[in-house]
């Protein structure tokens, strides 16, 4: 298992995959991504992208959909055409 970093100045953990870290994997991946797609852009594991999603979900910073079997994820301050 992976150590988890600390913050030299204040001991706390330091976020391995940020949200902002995240919206720009979505991006670079295309907009409307699955969760293994954003896993396999950060090297990362599929559960700690899902659970990050998930509460991204929850602060209202991106919004999902089941498509084709799968959950897709996509950023809600992009603007439709």
């Amino acid at each position: 298992m992976g150590e988890r970093q600390r913050d030299k100045e204040t001991g706390e953990f330091v976020e391995k995959y940020p949200q902002e870290t995240i919206l720009t994997a979505m991006q670079e991946c295309g907009g409307i991504v699955a969760t293994s797609e954003i896993a396999d852009a950060l090297d990362a594991n599929r559960n700690t992208v899902y659970k990050k999603l998930r509460e991204m979900e929850a602060d209202g910073v991106i919004t999902s959909r089941k498509a084709g079997g799968i959950r897709v994820w996509e950023r809600t301050d992009v603007e439709t055409e």
